[in-house]
């Protein structure tokens, strides 16, 4: 029953956690605060945090709270020696150039019916393409 509960959420990433930590920090700090007017700001706003890592874990909307992920991490990428990272954007720097040389011998069409991206070789004059994913038919030049 827990399980379905968690299924589709969008769980702890780096924004979650460092607004915990820095929740917890509050929290300490409102703890050794000599002013109660202080020691209750600080503490307001470690709950304000706590609820929002909270808010982020358990929401649904996985794209939006990825993309707010993602600028965190890129505002404080220089903090984050993130060797998976490093590797995604090699790969795709990768295939981007693999893309521009391609581009020198081969043709991309969209198929109308699925939008399924179709390689054909260039230089071949009018062809019929058959679009391998549906199978529709389409005339293109190259």
């Amino acid at each position: 029953m827990a399980n379905d509960f968690y299924s589709g959420r969008n769980g702890s990433d780096a924004l979650s956690v460092f607004l915990a930590a820095v929740a917890a920090i509050l929290a300490v700090a409102a703890s050794v605060a000599s002013s109660p007017a202080v020691r209750m700001s600080l503490s307001a706003l470690a709950i304000v945090l706590v609820g929002i890592a909270i808010l982020r874990m358990l929401s649904r909307n996985i794209g939006r709270r990825r993309h707010e992920n993602d600028v965190f991490l890129s505002l404080f990428s220089f903090m984050s020696s993130d060797p998976a990272r490093k590797r995604q954007k090699e790969e795709a720097r990768r295939k981007a150039q693999q893309r521009r040389e391609d581009m020198k011998t081969h043709a991309y069409f969209r198929c109308p019916e699925c939008k399924t991206e179709c390689r054909v070789p260039k230089g071949k004059g009018k062809i019929r393409i058959t679009c391998p994913k549906c199978g529709h038919q389409f005339i293109k030049r190259t």
